[in-house]
């Protein structure tokens, strides 16, 4: 088994602005189901799922241009793209190559105390409603909202009750 990973390198385009240099972090969604306890007629109450939690990310820029921050104010209705390449090494040198795709709507931008000597930073916080994480070409997360899909990672949750209904 290979050993522990480290990040080599990584990119990211937000809205179509490149940054390499200046994506200081980037916190990816937390995907977290929403249980709802079950009893019936049954001794021993159970848990089922019923949904995941809203999901949220959070970027960290340092020296964000009007470009990039001129995301906040999209359109209403306009939503913004975010894909975040990594690369990744382990201990026995084995490269992953893992990949965020993330589309949401920026719900604050916080500007950092300004200090001499310092360069000036934002942090950007998004609700998100698609998000799609792959590792070396493999799906670990495919969730979109508006389209009603949910993979975990083993197959689509939700096909057959989209065609239950009769979407595609």
């Amino acid at each position: 088994m290979a050993g522990q990973r480290t990040r080599i390198s990584r990119m990211a385009i937000i809205n179509g602005e490149p940054l390499i240099k200046e994506l200081d972090e980037f916190t990816p969604p937390e995907v977290k189901k929403t249980m709802q306890e079950t009893r019936g007629g049954s001794f021993i109450p159970g848990e089922i799922m019923v949904g995941l939690e809203k999901m949220t990310a959070k970027y960290k820029i340092k020296g964000a241009n009007q470009a990039l921050l001129s995301a906040f104010g999209l359109a209403d209705g306009e939503m913004c793209q975010v894909n975040v390449n990594e690369s990744h090494q382990d201990e026995d040198g084995n490269h992953f190559a893992i990949k965020y795709s993330i589309t949401g709507e920026i719900t604050g931008v916080t500007e950092a105390a300004s200090k001499m000597g310092e360069l000036p930073d934002h942090e950007i916080e998004m609700t998100v409603s698609a998000y799609k994480k792959t590792e070396a070409g493999r799906t670990i997360y495919e969730i979109d909202r508006n389209a009603q899909i949910l993979n975990l990672g083993n197959g689509d949750l939700l096909a057959a009750h989209r065609r239950n209904v009769g979407l595609p």
